[in-house]
Parts: structure tokens; sequence; C-alpha cells
């Protein structure tokens, strides 16, 4: 039943994904540019209007080598994806849905946690970024494309405002993954 429950649940959110999702650049930025080391357990959960929450666990680590995550819905592996910056390493369940590219996982996991210089540094033109206290926002000739809600100390919210649903992450220090004093200046 678990994997019933990931795949309707990583489906949802690639099917109805973003249509601006598509046609944003992805991110792909170096592990080290973090600029700390992580090993966490996440929550995410997917809100669809009219659906009920689904949620999936996540395991990140970051070192300067690699960023490596993997998946789990009630005990059960979905994936395990590696980026170490150069190519991509996926083992991924039969239940991972096709429609949901590990490489929009990484993306949106960069453009909430990694540092927004280095983020604004990755994007070119027509594209930006804006960065705040309270989140970020991924820019298209100034319009908003992706926000990133920083909620309380333990969570993000990334938001695609053409797409019909939120993607909540929990996470141990929300969106300070690293001191805030590793950010460089």
């Amino acid at each position: 039943m678990a994997p019933a429950v990931c795949a309707a649940l990583l489906a949802g959110c690639a099917s109805l994904g973003a249509p601006d999702a598509a046609r944003s650049p992805l991110l792909a930025l170096a592990p080290a540019a973090l600029r700390c080391e992580v090993a966490v357990q996440q929550r995410l959960t997917v809100e669809v209007p009219g659906r009920p929450a689904q949620q999936l666990e996540a395991l990140l680590e970051v070192d300067a080598e690699a960023v490596r995550l993997a998946f789990f819905v009630m005990g059960q592996g979905m994936g395990t994806l590696v980026w170490d910056g150069w190519q991509w390493d996926k083992q991924l369940s039969r239940h991972w849905p096709a429609q949901l590219a590990p490489e929009q996982v990484l993306s949106d996991l960069q453009l909430a946690f990694w540092p927004a210089r280095a983020v604004q540094r990755a994007v070119q033109p027509p594209w930006s970024v804006e960065a705040s206290a309270t989140g970020r926002r991924l820019l298209r000739d100034g319009r908003e494309q992706v926000r990133v809600q920083f909620i309380g100390d333990s969570a993000v919210e990334i938001i695609y405002p053409g797409g019909p649903f939120t993607l909540r992450v929990e996470s141990p220090g929300g969106s300070q993954l690293c001191a805030p004093a590793q950010e460089p200046s």
C-alpha cells in the first residue's frame, strides 16, 4: 500500500505540477555551495485543494562532495538521489512517477535552502531571484514563477502560483539548515 500512496503523492505533485516549473531554470548548484554539512530528516507534505494532504519522509545529507536524498512512505523506500555537482546517481522505485524529474526535486531544494547569493548567481536573465527574511521568489521578467515562504522556525513552503499545489518541507532549523553566519558577505 505504501508504494501506491507515494506514487499517488508524487504523481499528483508532478501531474498537477506547475506549468511554469517546466519552464523554470533548473538549479544544479554544487553541493559545496551550501557551505556546510547537513544530515536531517524532513517531512514533506503536498497540499492539493480539495484533496487530503499527503506526506512522505525524506533524509537529506549534504557535504562538499554530494547531495544525497532518500524518500520513504510508511517506512518503505521510494528512491535515492545523489548529485555530486556533475552527474546523477538515481535509484528510483518502480512506483516513482516518471513525470517527476529528480532534477526538479534538487532545484526546489536548492532554491529553498542554498544561500540566496549562490542561487542568484546561478540564474541568468530574464530570470532573477529576490530574497528577504521571510522567503524567496524566482522571477521571470519580473513575474513570480516560484515562491518560497519561510514558516516559523521549522518549515518552508514552496508554491508555484500557476500550479494547484503547495509543498511544505518541515525540517530542523526550517530554512536555516546552516548557521546564518556561514552565508558569505
